[in-house]
């Protein structure tokens, strides 16, 4: 299976599963966005390419990257509902029945085929089982065609329906070559309305409670991070949101009370985003408003990590933005202040 063509400065998108690399105007003007790291969107349904091209700019600008855009097309609301319920089916006997048993189904299957067909490999053959929606399709393909390393270091966001659009082609690939092929992958879920995930990869759901799509996934746990008084779908409106996403995905609470931070972990997390300083800067807004009696315990470990392990990013974050490190301080300042947190606001005046 030939890696597939994936146009550049893309536009809006007409063809069903067709590729887009998608850059925001906006960050590609600072320093601190990455053109040479990828993420990949997928897109829900009764989305128009417009709509489409808008969402993955929007991720663009938020991950301070380019992204690899899967255009998954609208064809109408029944029709794009009907699809999305031939997609709840497709993958699912392989994720309920067990991946070793359907291995060797399609194994078999492949053998026969390869048998008045030579040349046939397994990749191509898996490929036209899910070939009925060319989203799937096109996602298996960028999967199967990445070198492995790439392959499982891959961040994935998907929205709505596109969510199994995803979980199918991970499945796909699995079967394709092998469950080690796809752990790792970090998969975003966004309004989800899928139950069946394989097994290996990183999948965090994000919902927001009052979104009726994701109440379709008909599970809880603790891979899911809840908004709650919200009722929206839409992915715009999700990032829009992401700040307060990010610190939930951390908390134990309801009802805007919080009976426990993961503080330690929020921290790493941050420190994960590198050098983009507007989602940090978000993120740590939020902490300041919503999280406050957390806030500089976080920011303690936050600026500690940078300082000891990435004393570089956390300059250019610097020289990026300075409010950000004066953001930081502040924090660190506020209450009762330890002597690790002076020591930490003293490094921060210096970067500025």
């Amino acid at each position: 299976m030939r890696a597939p063509t994936i146009r550049s400065n893309a536009g809006n998108p007409s063809q069903d599963g067709e590729f887009g690399l998608y850059t925001s105007p906006e960050a590609t003007q600072n320093t601190w966005f990455n053109p040479t790291r990828r993420v990949v969107f997928v897109n829900g349904m009764a989305n128009t390419g417009a709509d489409h091209a808008a969402s993955a700019r929007g991720l663009s600008l938020l991950q301070a990257c380019p992204v690899v855009g899967i255009y998954n097309r609208t064809d109408g609301f029944w029709l794009d509902l009907g699809q999305c319920i031939t997609d709840k089916l497709n993958m699912t006997a392989p994720l309920t029945q067990g991946m070793a048993g359907w291995r060797s189904i399609v194994q078999s299957a492949h053998q026969s085929a390869a048998a008045r067909q030579p040349g046939l490999t397994l990749v191509d053959f898996v490929g036209r089982l899910i070939a009925d929606n060319p989203a799937t399709f096109s996602l298996y393909q960028y999967l199967v065609t990445l070198p492995a390393q790439q392959r499982i270091a891959l961040k994935i966001y998907c929205h709505s329906q596109g969510n199994l659009v995803t979980s199918n082609a991970l499945t796909a690939c699995a079967l394709a070559l092998g469950d080690s092929s796809i752990t790792g992958i970090e998969v975003n879920s966004f309004g989800s309305p899928c139950r069946y995930w394989p097994r290996g990869i990183s999948r965090t759901n994000y919902a927001f409670t009052f979104d009726p799509v994701s109440w379709l996934d008909l599970r809880s746990g603790f891979d899911s991070v809840k908004v709650g008084f919200v009722a929206a779908h839409g992915f715009t409106i999700y990032m829009q949101n992401d700040a307060e996403f990010v610190c939930n995905r951390f908390r134990w609470g309801s009802f805007g009370l919080t009976a426990n931070m993961d503080e330690e972990g929020l921290a790493d997390f941050c420190v994960r985003i590198g050098n983009n300083p507007p989602r940090l800067k978000k993120i740590f807004q939020r902490l300041q408003s919503a999280h406050w009696t957390d806030s500089d315990d976080v920011t303690h470990h936050y600026v500690t990590k940078m300082r000891t392990r990435h004393d570089g990013t956390m300059r250019q974050i610097a020289n990026a933005d300075r409010s950000l490190v004066q953001l930081l301080i502040d924090l660190l300042d506020a209450g009762w202040t330890t002597g690790g947190e002076y020591a930490e606001m003293e490094y921060l005046r210096g970067l500025i």
